[in-house]
């Protein structure tokens, strides 16, 4: 018999427990409201590396002007309505001035290698777009931060705090030295694509959550401060894109790749964009 009760011990709970339950209640069964934008800003954050800060690859030559007619097939695509560069506003007569030029004639960025060039201007071109638009901010290193150099971070290696600073050091070095080692196999078009993915994404806002953002914790606040700064640049540079975007475009961003994780998180959590995945255009 006690065997019996035991057995059927756990149904009876269970049906003892299910008297008098509630169904669970629905997420939209609410009386709250949502806040919403009906007319979205679509937009594409395309990685990219800095072509005249980086010795990998000759942007110039024919191959891998070839390899970047292809990025831009797949990429015009998206049919953008606007296209962005990684420069200050300040500048936009300049460079604007210049993709008049360009209009004009392919071999104006013939000789230069430098992304805005050779991704934004080629990009704006195939679309007949009229200009190109600008959306850098760069504020001011104050506080803990005046005078910054990525050296400030040198005076932490060795202090009292070394094991909380340094703690996942080697780890991030280790997968960096072999995330480096196989984007250095790949060409200028997979290493576009790579840059785009939700692997390097990873890495990126793990390392910043995981290492700088350390050093200085409970006296200069350094690394916080520090990554407080990347945050406010990148709010910036998203208000640039919401100030010169209208409702129901189409706006591609050409962006150094660690930007492209944190301004997808912004844009994300802004009502007004719609962002899209544009590893599946590459």
């Amino acid at each position: 018999m006690l065997k019996k009760i035991i057995a059927y011990f756990p149904i009876f709970l269970l049906f003892i427990n299910g008297i008098g339950c509630e169904s669970p209640t629905k997420e939209n069964d609410t009386v709250f409201k949502r806040l919403q934008c009906d007319s979205k800003i679509e937009v594409l954050i395309v990685g990219t590396y800095h072509f005249d800060q980086e010795s990998n690859y000759d942007e110039l030559d024919a191959n891998n002007q070839r390899q970047l007619e292809k990025l831009m097939t797949r990429l015009q695509k998206f049919d953008a309505t606007r296209v962005f560069v990684e420069k200050d506003p300040k500048y936009d007569s300049i460079y604007n001035q210049g993709y008049q030029d360009y209009l004009e004639s392919d071999d104006f960025i013939t000789d230069k290698e430098n992304e805005v060039f050779q991704l934004g201007f080629r990009m704006a071109k195939r679309l007949g777009h009229d200009s190109i638009y600008l959306f850098d901010n760069k504020p001011p290193f104050v506080g803990s931060l005046e005078n910054f150099a990525f050296a400030s971070f040198d005076k932490y290696m060795d202090s009292v705090d070394v094991k909380f600073n340094m703690k996942h050091f080697d780890q991030i070095n280790k997968v960096y030295r072999h995330n480096d080692s196989v984007m250095n196999t790949l060409d200028l078009y997979d290493n576009m694509k790579r840059l785009n993915s939700t692997d390097i994404a990873n890495y990126d806002i793990s390392r910043m959550h995981m290492l700088e953002v350390r050093f200085g914790t409970n006296t200069e606040w350094l690394g916080a401060d520090w990554l407080g700064r990347w945050y406010q640049r990148n709010i910036r540079m998203m208000m640039h894109v919401l100030k010169k975007s209208e409702p129901n475009d189409k706006v591609l961003l050409f962006v150094g790749s660690n930007h492209k994780w944190i301004l997808e998180q912004l844009m994300n959590n802004t009502p007004d964009f719609k962002v899209v995945n544009a590893y599946n255009f590459l």
